[in-house]
């Protein structure tokens, strides 16, 4: 099986805390379209034989796009690829975009997954984040797709704000928890180095929650959502029963996939590759007579196979196996990482439960501590 990430870099406005890939102009979109086309045509031959259980179309905000824009997309992916049916399609959506018609087009097209990027529903904090969207917005679009029948829905919840506070988020909380999606991502606010909120920070100009404070926010999100019926099942990510994200978990059991799109990374064992972060220079590879596309390749050692195995496997709630450690890696390479999770599985952080080791509650709020000292 295999996944395939379309990255659709065009806002119109860049939040201050994101430090992913895109523009605030759609000057070129129509010339992205057809560059898009062009490298689903060349990169068709890199997932031969694998049946493709997931595409998600991720931004930047996918929702500018038309509905029949995101309709063609994916007749050529079906066309290039051995897309299964009831594949997830998943489309990341910013409220207020999508008209009723491009809801219609796109669920008719095959989109079957809606990640729709709430962050919070306090006006205030939406002002501080710079969303261009309301909470009432957020509420429209999940009861527009639920009267059509879309129940695989997923918010996703910054909390961590500064300004905010237990109550605020609370009040996030029973709304998010009101409104029934199948998946919550939630994200405590990161000032990602070169973003404006950095750079805020760095000047004085805002300042960011206390430790303790954050831990508690933390605790308090984990805590309201499990109590709601959802599965913690990944650091970040909750879900009922049956509605994980498919393609996110790709990534974290290693699962082969394709990006497309100007930034997009790709991952086919033992390789890792990366588009050009810029649309104009993809654009202009793309749309030439004999169109090519640079990409930066990285091959994947085995001490760094190890690192990812342990960072993405340590993430979800099922933790590693060490038998499969042993068959992937080597004996020694299982007894090296066991002696040194010792501290932490006697502290609790890690729980060792026959052949899994995975991280209690306690040690989510350390994982990067911990994750860096076994690898």
């Amino acid at each position: 099986m295999a996944g395939i990430y379309v990255h659709i870099p065009f806002c119109k406005t860049k939040c201050p805390y994101c430090d992913f890939y895109s523009v605030t102009t759609l000057h070129p979109l129509e010339d992205y379209l057809r560059a898009l086309s062009t490298e689903i045509s060349l990169r068709s031959y890199e997932l031969a034989g694998e049946s493709v259980e997931t595409v998600y179309f991720g931004g930047g905000t996918p929702s500018l796009l038309s509905g029949r824009a995101i309709g063609d997309i994916l007749r050529l992916l079906r066309r290039s690829f051995d897309i299964t049916e009831g594949a997830e399609i998943t489309l990341e959506c910013n409220p207020g975009d999508l008209t009723t018609m491009d809801l219609d087009e796109v669920i008719t097209r095959g989109v079957s997954r809606f990640s729709i990027g709430a962050q919070t529903f306090d006006p205030g904090l939406l002002r501080f984040l710079q969303r261009r969207h309301t909470g009432e917005e957020t509420r429209e679009l999940v009861r527009e797709l639920h009267r059509r029948g879309i129940r695989n829905i997923s918010l996703d919840l910054i909390y961590g704000i500064p300004g905010s506070s237990d109550e605020t988020l609370r009040a996030d909380l029973d709304v998010l928890i009101a409104l029934e999606p199948t998946h919550i991502s939630a994200y405590h606010l990161i000032y990602e180095e070169g973003t404006p909120l950095h750079y805020r920070l760095q000047q004085g100009k805002i300042r960011a929650l206390d430790e303790e404070e954050s831990l508690r926010q933390s605790h308090y999100v984990a805590e309201r959502l499990r109590s709601a019926g959802y599965e913690h099942y990944e650091i970040s990510a909750f879900a009922l029963p049956g509605y994980r994200s498919r393609h996110n978990s790709s990534y974290w059991h290693g699962i082969p996939y394709i990006g497309l799109g100007p930034g997009a990374h790709s991952y086919i064992h033992p390789w890792r590759s990366y588009n050009p972060s810029n649309v104009t220079l993809y654009n202009h590879q793309l749309l030439r007579p004999t169109p090519f596309l640079s990409r930066n390749y990285e091959r994947i050692t085995p001490e760094m196979a190890l690192e990812e195995y342990v960072l993405t496997r340590l993430r979800t709630c099922e933790g590693l196996l060490l038998s499969e450690m042993e068959h992937l890696f080597s004996p020694e390479v299982r007894e090296k990482v066991l002696q040194r999770a010792q501290p932490y599985i006697t502290s609790s952080d890690l729980l060792l439960e026959g052949d899994r080791l995975r991280l209690s509650l306690g040690g989510i709020d350390i994982s990067d501590a911990i994750i860096l000292d076994l690898i």
